[in-house]
Order: C-alpha cells, then sequence, then structure tokens
C-alpha cells in the first residue's frame, strides 16, 4: 500500500497548485506523506513516487508542443532534490518533525541549481489563497512554504493517537497567525495602465514565424481598445509581441512609432532583438514624439528554451539543441519611468527568481509583467504563473500588470488579490487602474537572505519540537 498513498500524497499536492487551487490539499499531502513513510520501511521508494507524481502532474503542461521527453527529464531531475528526505528517517520517531525544514531548504537548492534553478512549484506558490498568505510580505514565500509545511505536521500529529493537542497547537497557531497580518495598504496615487492582449493567429513553438502578424494583431486590439474607458498613461503589450526587430526594420519601428504619436500613450513592448549579433529578450518603452527610451534586456535566461547548456552531450541525442540559438543575457534591472509610476519589467521565467524580483522592487512602485503563454496554451501553465505574479505582489506590496501574448492577461493589487483579468486565447485587453505603492515590507527590509532565517525558523521549530516529544516520552 505505501506506493499507493504515496502516489496518493504527491497527487493531492499537486491539487494545491492552480488550475486547481485547492490550498488546503498541501499542509493535508504532507500529512498522509508522514503517514506513509511511517508505516512501511521504503522511505526512499516513496519518496521517489511521491516526488515523481507530484511533479509530474504539476508539470504536465511542459509537455504541450515540445514532446513527452522534455516532461520526463524535467519531472526526473527535480524527484532527484527529493531523494535526501529519505535519510530524515534515521532521526528516529520525531523525524518528521525536521521534515519541514528539510523540504524548504531542497526548495531553496533547487529553486538555483542546475542553471539557475527551477523553482516553479514551491510549496509557497500554491498557498495564494490560503487565509494565511500574507506571510509572504514577512519571509517570502519560503516562509509560506515553511507555513504550510508545519500545518502539514500539525494535521498528522492531530490524527495520531495518544499525541495530545500542544505541539499541532503551536504549529497552528504559528501559521494562522499570518491570517492577523494587516492587507498592505495601497496609495491614493493611481496611474492607468491598458495592458494588450493582442493572441496569436497559432498556438504552439512557431509563433515567431508569423512574428509580423502576432505584431499587427497586437497594433489593431490597442487601437480597438484605446478610446473604451478612460484614456491610459501607459500601454502595455506582452514579451514576444514585437519579434521582429524594431531597430533592424524600420517598417516595424515606425509602425511603432505612430502607433504611439497618436494615442499620445507611452508603450512598453516585448521585443526580440539583435544586438552585435546577439540576440536578447527586451523591454522597451516607447514615448510619443520620442522613440524607443529605456531598454530592459532579460537577465534569468530559460534553460533549454533561450539558453542551451550542455549543448555538445545532448546532440548524441537529437538534433533539437542545435535548432536553439541562444540569448545574450542582461546584466542589469532598468526602470522605465513614466510620469511618477517607476515600473520593474518582469520578463516570463524571471518571475520565479527571488533576487531578481526583490532587486526590482526596491527600485520601483510598479510590477510589469510580460509574458508569452503560447507555447504552453491551454495548459496549467499560464494559471500557475499567475499565482506566482500573486504572491510577488503580497511580498512586495506592488500592484502588477501581467500581460500575455493569449492570456491569462491581469492587474492584481498589493494584496495579491485579481480585480481584472482576461481569458485565454483571445485577442482582449484591461484598462484599469493600479496604484503606485513604494512601501517596502518586512520581507524587503530583510532582503535577499530571508531564506536563510526562514530556514532557521524551521530548523529551530524541528529541534524544539523533537526534544520536547522525546522528554514528553521519558515521562
Amino acid at each position: 500500500m505505501f506506493a499507493l498513498y504515496s502516489f496518493l500524497s504527491g497527487l493531492l499536492l499537486s491539487a494545491a497548485f492552480k488550475p486547481i487551487g485547492l490550498w488546503f490539499a498541501a499542509p493535508l499531502a504532507i500529512a498522509l506523506l508522514i503517514y506513509t513513510i511511517n508505516n512501511n520501511g521504503k522511505h526512499f521508494a516513496s519518496f521517489a513516487i511521491f516526488a515523481f507524481t507530484f511533479n509530474a502532474a504539476g508539470l504536465i503542461w511542459s509537455n504541450k508542443y515540445v514532446g513527452i521527453t522534455p516532461w520526463i527529464a524535467l519531472v526526473l531531475l527535480q524527484t532527484v532534490f527529493f531523494l535526501p528526505l529519505g535519510f530524515l528517517k534515521r532521526i528516529g520517531e520525531s523525524w518528521y518533525f525536521y521534515l519541514p525544514v528539510a523540504f524548504l531548504a531542497l526548495e531553496e537548492v533547487r529553486s538555483r541549481f542546475p542553471f539557475g534553478g527551477f523553482g516553479w512549484l514551491r510549496v509557497g506558490f500554491a498557498q495564494v489563497d490560503a487565509p494565511y498568505a500574507r506571510l509572504a510580505s514577512i519571509g517570502g514565500v519560503s516562509l509560506l512554504s515553511l507555513a504550510t509545511l508545519l500545518l502539514g505536521v500539525a494535521a498528522f500529529q492531530l490524527g495520531k493517537r495518544g499525541s495530545g493537542i500542544t505541539l499541532p497547537a503551536i504549529a497552528i497557531a504559528l501559521t494562522l497567525s499570518g491570517i492577523f497580518i494587516l492587507p498592505n495598504n495601497s496609495p491614493r496615487q493611481t496611474f492607468q495602465v491598458l495592458a494588450v492582449q493582442g493572441s496569436v493567429p497559432k498556438l504552439g513553438l512557431d509563433f515567431n514565424e508569423r512574428a509580423t502578424e502576432v505584431f499587427y494583431r497586437h497594433v489593431t486590439e490597442t487601437e480597438k481598445s484605446l478610446f473604451k474607458g478612460k484614456k491610459p498613461n501607459l500601454i502595455i503589450w506582452p514579451e514576444n509581441s514585437v519579434d521582429v526587430d524594431p531597430f533592424n526594420n524600420p517598417k516595424i519601428g515606425s509602425a511603432i512609432s505612430a502607433l504611439v504619436d497618436k494615442a499620445e500613450v507611452p508603450l512598453i513592448i516585448g521585443a526580440v532583438l539583435r544586438t552585435d549579433g546577439q540576440l536578447q529578450n527586451a523591454s522597451i518603452l516607447w514615448e510619443p514624439k520620442i522613440g524607443a527610451t529605456t531598454r530592459y534586456v532579460k537577465r534569468h535566461l530559460t534553460p533549454f528554451g533561450e539558453v542551451m547548456p550542455l549543448r555538445s552531450t545532448l546532440t548524441f541525442f537529437s538534433d533539437l539543441p542545435n535548432q536553439v540559438e541562444d540569448f545574450s543575457p542582461g546584466n542589469s534591472a532598468v526602470i522605465h519611468q513614466v510620469g511618477q509610476a517607476k515600473i520593474a519589467p518582469i520578463i516570463c521565467f524571471e518571475l520565479i527568481d527571488d533576487r531578481l524580483i526583490q532587486s526590482s522592487a526596491d527600485q520601483s512602485n510598479l510590477f510589469v509583467v510580460q509574458t508569452n503563454s503560447a507555447t504552453f496554451a491551454n495548459t496549467s501553465e499560464s494559471a500557475q504563473q499567475l499565482a506566482i505574479t500573486r504572491i510577488r505582489s503580497i511580498e512586495h506590496a506592488r500592484y502588477s500588470v501581467s500581460v500575455s501574448t493569449v492570456g491569462i492577461s491581469a492587474i492584481v493589487d498589493t494584496n495579491g488579490i485579481v480585480f481584472k483579468s482576461t481569458k485565454e486565447n483571445i485577442a482582449a485587453s484591461i484598462n484599469g487602474a493600479v496604484a503606485l505603492n513604494a512601501t517596502r515590507t518586512i520581507y524587503d527590509r530583510v532582503g535577499e537572505f530571508a531564506w536563510v532565517l526562514v530556514l532557521l525558523i524551521g530548523l529551530g521549530f524541528g529541534a524544539g519540537l523533537g526534544y520536547a516529544a522525546r522528554v514528553g516520552k521519558r515521562r
């Protein structure tokens, strides 16, 4: 039965993530996993089945259009990070008190390594609708993950005969304290934005081959939407909306200038450039009567999508790596300024990079997330990405404008609440007011090493409860 229970615990944890989004399934999954480990001697096998099931279900979107092999490879790599958890049982009966800190430590590792990390399925990202989600403003997504894992331990302990309620009560009280954290207050100063989702003629990997058509779709949708509702202070287009380099193609560059001059509104585009022979994924502010001004180049490139690690090795198995041309990364944060708005552009995959987001928050009062979901349309990817965006808004008390080629585009407030959004796979736009907030959260003030403090809290919790359990047993 251990295999079945391990499988079910992995499936249950994946259900906590969007689009299902049953946040409470996460602590229940951890409780079931602890029960499974406690009742069989195959600890490593249990963790392996749990991890494989969880990642396979949670990342099923990654096989869309690219095939099953990359998906399996990604799932197997992520599964490996969970295997060291099998050593915890050697601690003794109180091993599971240390599970939260060990689980969290491995989350931090896999969010950074290899190839820059892939922390897409960190447990905290599944808790955006949990009543304690505002814990993220104190300790980031790491604290949110820890809180959820502690609830899992508490749930198991409550179901354990003769365990009492003291230890679970402590875990529950610590976690649910997040309910009483005051919401992030939004300032009165507002800024009107028009987020344009121009859509694509066909979903899949070959959107770049239809770059010109994608561009003109965004022009058309912008012209159609400009005079619907309040005049915006800023127009925002998604990643890959201008994949014909406007600096090397005068026709495209002139069309952008004509659009912003007519609208008399600045425009942020998502463009693929070729600079000094190198491809760059960029966010560019285009201003009326001036043209292109500030330019941000994506710093955290998508491995195997924008940069190909282990190219020489992988070509032994497939010619696909040779079809990917490496992009050149940027080396610094850039802020687009429009009036009082200090806008931090975040390009797609960069959302999962804690340090990058934190450096952007320090200089900004508004997040703009530019993404292209056409590659993974009709999957859970877009919903999961929006959930991550919502967590980032809570962490840093920033409004976020997330705009995609095909959806879901949305405006998110400082408490992670979506108050305007689009449907997927349609041309659409959002015209809405955002608050410009430069307030620094506790998480911002602690800085990029907040995760270390969270780990220490988890370690202290495990050691304290483990000691209390041993003392209680002696009595």
